[in-house]
């Protein structure tokens, strides 16, 4: 059975400590770009407001791509572990390294996806002309992405599949 302590331990502490530290990334590329009084330290790029916009548009459909195929690929995950648990075939030795191979590969999935947002919202915040606020980090999608995708995998590798091998 699942406990308070389980979700506790293994969905929320993960889900905080990475938006922790998505925050202090964020603010890290803040600090690369713009100056204390909002302006941008450097505007290297130059571009016209068009080409712009559209750039900023790509990495915003790259993320939420992204976050698709992500899922599909939790899903088929997901689906193959299930699978493969209620089989459950005569050499259990076999399954159990087959179902912790699945819950690697779903945290390598997870550390990939996350690289992947931090990339492109890094590529955004380099096309913005205006500083963004500390708090307004907290409404961007992408937070909620990153520490979703984290607690998920984080839950199902040390939860799931633990109770699902013993």
């Amino acid at each position: 059975m699942i406990t308070f302590f389980d979700i506790l331990y293994f969905f929320i502490i993960p889900f905080l400590c990475t938006a922790i530290l998505f925050v202090i990334v964020m603010l890290s590329f803040r600090w690369q770009n713009f100056e204390k009084s909002g302006e941008r330290k450097n505007d290297w790029r130059k571009l016209e407001p068009d080409l712009l916009s559209s750039q900023i548009e790509y990495h915003n459909n790259a993320i939420y791509k992204a976050f698709e195929f992500y899922i599909k690929i939790m899903l088929a995950l997901l689906g193959g572990i299930s699978f493969i648990a209620l089989k459950k075939p005569d050499n259990t030795l076999n399954v159990n390294v087959l179902i912790q191979c699945g819950g690697m590969i779903n945290l390598g999935v997870t550390f990939l996806f996350c690289m992947l947002v931090i990339g492109h919202q890094k590529a955004k915040i380099e096309r913005w002309k205006k500083r963004f606020k500390c708090h307004e980090i907290i409404f961007w999608n992408e937070l909620w992405f990153v520490c979703t995708s984290v607690a998920f995998a984080s839950f199902v590798y040390f939860i799931v599949i633990s109770k699902i091998i013993n």
